[in-house]
């Protein structure tokens, strides 16, 4: 491999809507190879909520710092700057018909209702002021249910339903980022 290789993995995300208000961000990462190792880390966001749950805390910063903090998805909140960081066991059953199920310390996500699955490459994309390539599998899904200590977070995804369908709620596997 080349050493422009930086991630193998996978990261199904939802961005929940109530009306024209966000209110939540999920994201969900298995990283199968990085330079920084293997594991799980789990993103949520919410108005003066930023917490990163991961596997270990090294891998969980880095994801963060590389790829996380870039999200626009996080310009929808009012947020600390940086995460808090707590590790915990990040559990992961990702399954492109079925959907996704994960869960770290008192965070569940569940995105399910796959609405197309579809192979995708961009190249040239600039994340943090670097260009990548990126290629993956994408399915966008009808359903996102995120719960933090038992209470269901409130908001929907957004879909939509022109050519090609499109959700806020994806799961996306065989996710490759390497620097061009």
């Amino acid at each position: 491999m080349g050493s422009d290789l930086a991630l193998v993995g996978a990261n199904p995300s939802a961005l929940l809507w109530e009306g024209p208000q966000a209110t939540a961000f999920v994201s969900v990462w298995r990283v199968d190879w990085s330079p920084e190792g293997a594991g799980g880390a789990l993103v949520i966001c919410r108005d003066g909520e930023l917490r990163l749950l991961c596997d270990t805390p090294l891998l969980g910063r880095w994801l963060f710092d590389t790829f996380i903090g870039h999200s626009s998805e996080l310009g929808h909140f009012n947020h600390p700057a940086r995460p808090t960081v707590e590790r915990a066991e990040v559990r992961i059953d990702l399954d492109l018909a079925a959907g996704l199920s994960a869960s770290a310390g008192d965070v569940t996500v569940h995105i399910t209702g796959v609405l197309d699955r579809r192979r995708t490459l961009d190249s040239g994309v600039r994340v943090g002021g670097i260009p990548w390539s990126i290629t993956r599998v994408y399915a966008p899904c009808r359903s996102a249910r995120v719960e933090v200590a038992r209470a269901v977070v409130p908001g929907i995804p957004r879909i939509q339903d022109r050519a090609p369908v499109g959700s806020s709620a994806c799961l996306t596997v065989a996710e490759t980022w390497a620097r061009v």
